[in-house]
């Protein structure tokens, strides 16, 4: 550093002293010192040594053209499909799940700028919209359906996605423009069953995929608006129950489809057996519809909802077996009464089976658990939980019961975060002491801080398992039994809730 002087002295070819930090010379003649650091320097025009573009320009072009060379993005698999490759050897687990980009669906009808935002931004934002099912899968099924005639641009689907988006973006008042479309296109439920048209493949699809956004539309709404959900929810489950073509749709393509109403009727009879018993409703029992969930190819069917199938049947049958009315006990007698003898026990040796004997956070796991898989092992420590509590009716301090309530809080800390409202509800209410409790409160806050993800729902599912803790709290003597403060505390909810 002090060998060759200070910058200022080197340009002005003198002898520098190099004194720190400023040398003598610069310091006496009041000059400005450059120091003594690194400092970039260019070749000035005409320097042939140190030319930065080639003298032959004509060469140079050339042979940039002929060493041009792509650029991929290399992922995971790409890496350990490599491997496996040197070992000579292919693995059945890199069999059909090479991941391909989806198209993002620029429609031909020619849009408004405000409806190409909405459009966009449903592409980009499907998780906060659809959630927590698989989005991108249902998403570019829903899109596929919305542009299947281009010139159609009343097709209630893509004005259904509008007003889903748009009240995500702008509020109720402004997606009030697109959800009135909607309804004036779906003609009336009641009249539905008397058109010949519900023959028809395309529209039953289309009628019923747009009041299941509409569904959804309603679910988004602030607390002193919801509970419309039933509503859209009720007059899904009659068309799908009464129409005669709804057969044409039970195929492999539209499984996505079929599992996503699925799901939400099951969860939908949750809310129907708590928030109100006695409940006059729709009374039609969610039915599993999609060919891959009946012919039991159970890990493609579940990849579409987040949530294995028998885990929704066996809460739907539990569900039913807790009913008090009369009415509702006459009206589904027989089915109750086969099923309780013959499907129920095995759908819980199942589920129980699919925990194992250690739960699914193994601590001498060689590698990390993928999020799906931990969201369905939540879904089936919540099913078991449930099972216990409102049908084999335990109190809760059995160990076998608390070993699951300890094993799903555990995973709930293992994921941070959980958009699944209903398993969440379930774990959250069994904590006891300070300790899980505190953990499923972080869940709730990490949760609520998670902006990519749909996260409305999370609070007022919080208070109620706030409110659960309390009345467990007071219920010193336990004189009240499970069921009964799910019933009250669910039940003081303005609204019907909903825990999908």
């Amino acid at each position: 550093m002090g060998i060759k002087g200070c910058w200022t002295c080197r340009e002005r070819k003198v002898r520098c002293d190099s004194q720190w930090p400023r040398c003598g010379n610069c310091t006496k003649a009041r000059r400005v010192c450059q120091g003594y650091g690194t400092q970039l320097s260019w070749p000035r025009d005409g320097d042939k040594k140190r030319a930065i573009i080639p003298r032959d320009k004509h060469r140079a072009v050339v042979t940039l053209q002929s060493d041009v060379r792509g650029f991929l993005n290399v992922s995971s698999w790409d890496v350990s499909l490599s491997e496996a490759l040197e070992n000579g050897e292919i693995p059945s687990t890199f069999l059909r799940t090479l991941q391909f980009p989806r198209p993002t669906y620029l429609s031909p009808i020619v849009l408004n700028r405000e409806e190409s935002q909405l459009l966009g931004f449903f592409n980009e934002s499907r998780s906060l919209l659809l959630g927590p099912t698989d989005e991108a899968v249902l998403a570019q099924f829903i899109l596929r359906v919305a542009f299947s005639e281009p010139a159609d641009t009343d097709n209630p689907v893509l004005q259904a996605v509008f007003a889903l988006v748009s009240l995500k973006l702008h509020g109720n008042l402004k997606s009030f423009h697109y959800k009135r479309l909607v309804i004036s296109t779906v003609k009336d439920t009641a009249h539905w069953l008397e058109e010949e048209h519900l023959t028809d493949e395309k529209t039953l699809l289309q009628n019923l995929m747009a009041m299941m956004l509409l569904y959804h539309h309603e679910m988004s709404l602030e607390s002193h608006s919801k509970g419309g959900w039933v509503v859209f929810m009720c007059a899904v489950k009659r068309i799908i129950n009464t129409s005669p073509a709804i057969q044409k749709l039970v195929r492999d393509e539209y499984s996505v489809f079929l599992d996503w109403i699925y799901y939400h009727e099951s969860l939908g009879e949750f809310t129907v057996r708590h928030w109100a018993v006695p409940y006059v409703g729709c009374g039609f029992a969610p039915i599993v519809r999609s060919p891959r969930a009946i012919e039991g190819r159970e890990s493609e069917a579940q990849n579409n909802i987040g949530c294995p199938i028998d885990v929704l049947q066996l809460v739907v049958h539990t569900c039913r077996r807790a009913m008090v009315t009369e009415s509702l006990k006459n009206d589904y007698a027989p089915s109750i009464t086969d099923y309780a003898n013959a499907g129920m026990q095995a759908l819980e040796e199942n589920i129980s089976k699919a925990v194992g004997d250690y739960g699914p956070v193994n601590v001498l796991a060689a590698t990390p658990m993928d999020r799906n898989t931990m969201v369905s092992d939540l879904h089936r420590l919540a099913c078991l939980i449930y099972v216990n509590r409102a049908f084999h009716r335990v109190s809760g301090i059995e160990f076998r019961h608390r070993r699951l309530v300890r094993e799903g809080i555990m995973l709930l800390a293992e994921m941070v975060t959980c958009q699944n409202a209903w398993p969440l509800f379930i774990i959250g209410c069994e904590a006891v002491d300070d300790g899980q409790r505190l953990a499923i409160l972080d869940v709730f806050e990490n949760t609520r801080q998670d902006r990519r993800r749909r996260s409305g729902h999370i609070e007022f599912v919080q208070h109620m398992v706030e409110s659960v803790w309390k009345q467990q709290d007071l219920n010193v003597e336990k004189q009240v039994d499970y069921l009964t403060i799910l019933n009250a505390v669910i039940g003081g909810i303005p609204f019907m809730p909903l825990f999908a």
